[in-house]
């Protein structure tokens, strides 16, 4: 018997596949210093560049490991705009040191190596989320709904300091159910919301997850996290995205004249309350989207706990 304490959804997990750990290092060509860290692999390649793994120096057995973003300067850039790209890396890198949220990455430094910035972060847990927008492999909808509640925290977070993710989406919420940590990772593209850094005519971030106001190059703000929020739930739900297209037009023209799918065409188990309320956070318009994040997270809470309550049919 599952001793009285243990998660429900602890329980359920100790009985699924095992989450795959952080994924391996690999091998550097070469030893690499970043400041005080040495990197000894490389964990993957984001869209700003190389990510190593890497440790402090000194004695293996006392020094904790971290991962190095590295941005990738191009070249083939003038030398004028390569370094706005530096210094709104750097300043960006600094902003977030700031956030202090259990659900959100830590940013433990930042600096420069050979005129390039790099910051290291704390090692996420566990698996990104985007392993359960397959529909063999969705998670409980309770589940879905309380990681969801997290998440909208964590961006309350970041939003009180003036930090807009701009690319939520599954892959960048890192979670290790069977220890309940959880990562909202990769604010690279986030933008501080103030005159000097925000810009109207920018689009960054990952189209399928973007309100309409971001697709089509206004400035983002929390709403826009709010819309991006919205997306991973019905697709964590489903299995399927709100607005499935092969290529940006397609997604632009679908965004601008269409509506997604009820949720409960999908899953016709689902409250209609539940449709709803998904249905407000995928509003067009950014001021019919729920204004209150923390708010939002309490009643995601409150549909997780009657889910949790009520035998499915």
């Amino acid at each position: 018997m599952e001793p009285a304490a243990s998660p429900w959804w602890q329980r359920w997990w100790r009985r699924s596949p095992a989450a795959p750990p952080v994924a391996p290092a690999l091998a550097t060509p070469a030893e690499l210093r970043f400041g005080p860290y040495r990197a000894t692999g490389v964990l993957g390649h984001g869209a700003s560049g190389p990510v190593y793994l890497a440790q402090l120096d000194g004695p293996p057995s006392g020094a904790p490991q971290v991962a190095i973003k590295a941005l990738a300067l191009d070249p083939s850039l003038a030398q004028a705009e390569q370094a706005s790209q530096r210094q709104r890396f750097l300043r960006q890198a600094e902003v977030l040191r700031s956030l202090s949220h259990p659900d959100i990455i830590a940013v433990l430094d930042a600096g420069e190596r050979g005129g390039e910035p790099w910051l290291a972060m704390e090692l996420a847990p566990g698996t990104d989320l985007s392993r359960y927008t397959r529909k063999q492999r969705l998670l409980p909808e309770a589940l879905v709904l309380r990681i969801a509640a997290r998440v909208a925290r964590a961006l309350a977070h970041a939003h009180e300091h003036g930090v807009v993710h701009r690319d939520l989406k599954p892959a960048n919420v890192r979670i290790d159910l069977g220890s309940d940590r959880l990562k909202l990772v990769d604010f690279g593209v986030a933008r501080v919301q103030d005159a000097e850094v925000t810009r109207t005519g920018v689009t960054l971030g990952t189209p399928a997850y973007m309100a309409p106001e971001q697709l089509t190059g206004e400035p983002a703000d929390a709403r826009t996290d709010t819309y991006a929020l919205g997306v991973m739930l019905y697709e964590l739900l489903t299995g399927r995205l709100p607005f499935p297209a092969t290529n940006l037009g397609e997604l632009l023209r679908a965004v601008a004249s269409g509506e997604p799918a009820p949720l409960r065409h999908w899953q016709a188990h689902l409250p209609v309350g539940l449709e709803t309320l998904i249905g407000q956070i995928l509003q067009r318009a950014p001021g019919l989207r729920p204004q209150n994040l923390p708010a939002l997270a309490a009643e995601l809470e409150r549909w997780a706990t009657l889910l949790q309550q009520t035998p499915r049919a």
